[in-house]
Formats: structure tokens, sequence, C-alpha cells
């Protein structure tokens, strides 16, 4: 379960940049997951909340902003939400598509308690 690593990389990332700040501790926490990102959410989830004892996440929220799959048409250069599993432009019915959302973790912002 690679969400635990995940977990830990975050929390780690967190309490870092709320120490240059002198935080006493996190409240919240808002991420972006994208749909095919190959993490579980509600492990993600779970794994935070085991994992944030003991740190300065331990009364935080996770947040968890689930992200569509965007492709663009290299033919058309329209952009779309997948809403299947075809990739094929909507627009041209063109198979020469790529993906530009859709993978993506990253933290969106955290919400501090200063001392």
């Amino acid at each position: 379960m690679h969400e635990y690593s995940i977990v830990a990389s975050l929390i780690d990332v967190c309490e870092k940049e709320a120490k240059k700040h002198h935080a006493k501790a996190i409240e919240r926490i808002e991420i972006a997951l994208g749909r095919l990102s190959g993490v579980e959410p509600h492990l993600l989830q779970s794994s935070f909340d085991t994992f944030k004892e003991e740190t300065l996440c331990e009364g935080a929220t996770l947040v968890i902003e689930l992200c569509d799959v965007i492709l663009e048409c290299e033919v058309c250069h329209e952009r779309s939400v997948l809403k299947k599993n075809h990739f094929i432009c909507p627009k041209c019915q063109s198979e020469s598509v790529r993906m530009v959302g859709g993978q993506e973790l990253h933290v969106n912002s955290i919400v501090i308690k200063e001392a």
C-alpha cells in the first residue's frame, strides 16, 4: 500500500512548512488527487488518520479534491473531460489525444494554527 509512504511524505512536507511559520498545529490540509493517480482516496484518508497522531497534523482535517481526467486533442486542440475509458476526442473523433490532467497529487493549501 503506497498510500502509507505518500501520507508520511505529506505529513513531513506539512510539518516543515508549518515550522517555517512557527505554527503550533496544522488544522487543515487540502490536496488535489487525479482520478488516474493510482492512489485510492479512502486508503489515503485512512492512512492519514492513522499516521497523523503525535504530529503537528494530529488535529488536522484532510480534504481530498478529486480531479477529472483531462484530454487534449493533438489534431483539433480541444480539451475535454474523459467520461468513459474512451481516449478519443469528442469533437473530431481523433485517437491522437494526450492526458493533461488527472494524474496529479499535490498540496493545494495548508491551514496552520499560529503560536
